[in-house]
């Protein structure tokens, strides 16, 4: 690779910092540090243990705070400014894609299995596969919905890439196709994605509710196709 490419992809790389940098609400240095910890990180097992890579400066109370405390509540008026921020600074890391005229997107939940943590909050009943045969695909735990961009292939070296957009956790009395409705409604609200652009999703049978296609249809920005669990 030659110099001059490797200074051009650097400006790049320092522009992309840059914007995540000013879309950050507080906390700023403590959740760079940590991105570039998560990065840069060989052996750390869990979170408080990333607070011990030599790119993160400060103690594990700065991380946890640092996670907490980088965007304003959801009630507050720069809430929605600040996702607004993040998603075009996410955004910028997309490939311009020379031959697809569209966004492709991909939706799904992710299980997280929880059972010995006593203590933790709004536990609830969820979907996990079990490999051993006879047993119910069940856990208890949190479920995650992900929305994710899906970069052309001819743009990645044919490497499969995915690039998470938003992730919110489906509360125990929510559904998941609701949560990512509501997710798509910020994304879509996003100065990187509110053009005339057409926008694909990429979904399992779950999303194919009358409620959940009716929503993105009356948004008249999102082709829907939906693939079998199978």
């Amino acid at each position: 690779m030659k110099n001059q490419e490797i200074c051009l992809m650097v400006k790049k790389f320092l522009s992309w910092r840059e914007n995540l940098y000013k879309g950050l609400n507080a906390r700023r240095e403590t959740v760079i540090e940590l991105l570039d910890a998560l990065s840069s990180n060989q052996q750390a097992a869990s979170v408080v243990e990333l607070s011990l890579n030599p790119l993160f400066r400060r103690d594990y109370n700065s991380l946890y705070k640092g996670i907490q405390e980088f965007l304003p509540p959801q009630t507050d008026d720069k809430y929605s400014e600040q996702i607004n921020s993040l998603l075009d600074a996410v955004s910028f890391t997309i490939p311009t894609s020379k031959s697809r005229p569209f966004n492709l997107l991909g939706i799904d939940t992710t299980p997280y299995p929880r059972p010995y943590s006593a203590t933790l909050a709004d536990k609830t009943f969820i979907h996990y596969p079990n490999p051993i045969k006879g047993n119910k695909p069940i856990s208890i735990g949190h479920t995650y919905s992900v929305v994710s961009a899906l970069p052309d292939r001819s743009e990645t070296g044919n490497v499969p890439w995915t690039i998470p957009l938003s992730g919110e956790r489906v509360q125990a009395e929510e559904k998941a196709a609701n949560v990512g409705n509501k997710q798509l409604k910020k994304i879509f609200k996003s100065s990187s994605f509110s053009d005339n652009q057409l926008s694909v999703l990429v979904a399992d049978s779950l999303y194919s509710q009358r409620n959940f296609i009716g929503e993105q249809v009356s948004a008249k920005k999102l082709s829907y196709d939906y693939k079998s669990q199978k």
